[in-house]
């Protein structure tokens, strides 16, 4: 014929042309039937079917083929058998697995390490002639699955209807292959014990993956729930289709838009530090802490911790996962780990703010300064810089008193004489209608005094006025826990809420009130924080948490602020145990 074996199997040019002529083929036939059979491209790749897969994926020294095709081949020839006997193409890819055709699964026909005797195909179908023309070589049918029927398509014109279409068709059959045996392994998918693994493995894996990456994540999402033990890693968790993107696939750019998969993920539900290498690259930051974790970054034990975190909402309660595995959003809960070390207990809050026991206590109680935390067991729940930003702000309002002036008293001395709460006076320093002075010689908020004078005209009567049933509107809004009254007083004054103006029988003072219709009728469309800790038995914290978590911002009517009030309506998809007709025996 003018050329060798050898070059014929490399493909050289002049044998290729040869053959051309021998067999009568056209360039177009010529060109088809060279796609059938892999050309190389480079170091170990190979272009089969305009694809490119590794040569490894082609070249193997064990042969396959369908013995019923080859029998079927000889059959229709007159002459010699092994005249008509054609090897196919797809049979080479190592993902092909059967036969279409007749439903037969490919088996080895022969096997041969030299390159020279494996395609010596003529010498290879002599030796096993009689296997085939006998049906010794043939096995029962199997039945065909969607992967099957999709990468024959996929060969054959390159037609998919699934995700995978525009994906490379190695890494995607890898991928389907790898997905599909630790679906078996770990028991997601059953396999019949009659059943090839490497097939059940690809129809499971192809039934994930052709529905896109939603899909995929769940499934890998599954596979690391199963591995929820305190030393699970992702590597055990994936196991092989960890370790083959990780190494033998760490370069193949065909892999990444998969990797990426698998890598969101891992960082979706493992805890790994920022450095942390993972398939081959640093992670630039901490996306997930788990107890064990943070515990270890703040200095708390993780039995401590885990109650500030549940709490807050980072951890949800009754989370019977190792410590490992309980995990948060690293970047969310930054700031609140970080404030966990500086955290100090009651006294040192005091010196902090230069103010006395009683005074941090009053404070607290109107919910002008709130600790941290109120787990019991966390002796040190405050910050200092909620005392030291009042003392601060305070101080910039504040004028000069001399020690000896009796005519001024410091705020706590003030309600214990009048009664009016520490809250109510800072609200109304903060409103501009009581002027605060700061004693010479005595530092901190104990030496902050106002005028007793001052202060004695702002009392006000009974909490309700028996005669008509009128609660002052700032004390409500305080008891709902709207602390900066000016806020909820524009609130009525915009008309969101029915109130009454009426003057003080003491101070002549023109004020808005409310009745008991008119409390109700705020409960009914409207919540705080406060009212929903009464109704929910839960902590502020954590219902701020669950609020923001569903995007649930407080009531802001063309943008004005009017303090943390919300919408019933639209806070009961967050907090379905939320009172559908409140009462209006919530506070006051």
């Amino acid at each position: 014929m003018g050329f060798s074996l050898k070059r014929a199997i490399d493909l050289d040019q002049h044998a290729l042309e040869r053959i051309g002529e021998l067999g009568g083929l056209p360039l177009d036939v010529l060109a088809d039937m060279l796609s059938w059979t892999g050309e190389r491209v480079g170091n170990v790749r190979m272009r089969f079917r305009n694809e490119i897969f590794v040569s490894r994926a082609l070249r193997n020294p064990v042969v396959r083929g369908c013995p019923v095709c080859l029998r079927e081949d000889a059959a229709a020839h007159d002459g010699a058998p092994i005249e008509a006997m054609a090897m196919r193409g797809d049979w080479q890819l190592r993902e092909v697995s059967v036969c279409l055709l007749h439903r037969h699964p490919l088996v080895p026909t022969w096997d041969a390490a030299l390159v020279t005797e494996r395609f010596d195909i003529g010498s290879r179908l002599a030796e096993i002639e009689e296997r085939i023309l006998s049906c010794e070589a043939e096995q029962a049918r199997v039945e065909l699955s969607p992967y099957d029927v999709w990468l024959d398509g996929r060969l054959e014109d390159a037609r998919d209807g699934t995700w995978l279409a525009g994906h490379s068709l190695y890494a995607a059959t890898a991928f389907i292959r790898l997905l599909g045996t630790e679906m078996l392994r770990l028991g997601i998918h059953e396999m019949p014990e009659s059943c090839d693994p490497l097939r059940m493995a690809q129809a499971a894996g192809f039934d994930v993956v052709r529905r896109g990456e939603p899909a995929i994540r769940e499934t890998l999402a599954d596979l690391a729930a199963l591995a929820g033990g305190a030393s699970d890693t992702p590597r055990k968790a994936f196991g092989n289709l960890f370790a083959k993107l990780d190494r033998d696939y760490s370069a193949e750019a065909a892999f990444e838009p998969f990797r990426a998969i698998v890598r969101g993920v891992i960082l979706d539900t493992w805890p790994l530090a920022a450095g942390e290498m993972l398939f081959g690259e640093p992670l630039p930051e901490r996306r997930l802490h788990s107890l064990r974790t943070a515990a270890s970054e703040t200095g708390v034990t993780a039995a401590l911790l885990g109650q500030f975190l549940t709490e807050t909402g980072a951890l949800q309660p009754k989370d019977d996962r190792p410590d490992n595995r309980k995990t948060f959003d690293a970047r969310r809960y930054a700031d609140i780990l970080g404030e966990i070390p500086t955290l100090v207990g009651p006294l040192e809050m005091q010196k902090a703010m230069g103010a006395t026991r009683n005074e941090l206590k009053s404070l607290e109680e109107d919910g002008i300064l709130m600790p941290r935390t109120r787990i019991p067991a966390i002796k040190s729940p405050w910050r200092t810089a909620d005392g030291t930003d009042l003392v601060d702000e305070l101080n910039a309002k504040a004028v000069a008193v001399s020690a000896e002036d009796d005519a001024w008293e410091s705020l706590q001395w003030s309600q214990r004489r009048t009664g009016v709460r520490v809250g109510a006076l800072i609200a109304a320093i903060r409103e501009a209608r009581l002027e605060v002075g700061r004693r010479a010689g005595t530092d901190g908020y104990s030496g902050l005094v106002v005028r007793k004078t001052a202060v004695d005209s702002l009392a006000e009567p009974p909490s309700r006025m028996a005669d008509e049933g009128l609660l002052p509107a700032a004390a409500f809004g305080r008891s709902v826990g709207i602390r900066d009254g000016g806020k909820f007083l524009a609130f009525l004054a915009a008309g969101h809420t029915p109130a009454r103006v009426v003057r003080n029988p003491k101070t002549g003072v023109l004020r808005p009130y409310m009745t008991d219709a008119d409390i109700a009728a705020f409960h009914l469309r409207f919540t705080t924080t406060t009212t929903l800790e009464v109704e929910l038995g839960e902590h502020r914290n954590t219902i701020l948490a669950r609020l923001t978590s569903n995007g649930i911002a407080p009531y802001r009517p063309d943008g004005q602020d009017y303090g943390p009030i919300y919408l019933r309506d639209d806070i009961k998809r967050a907090l379905p145990r939320l009172r559908q007709n409140p009462s209006s025996a919530l506070p006051p």
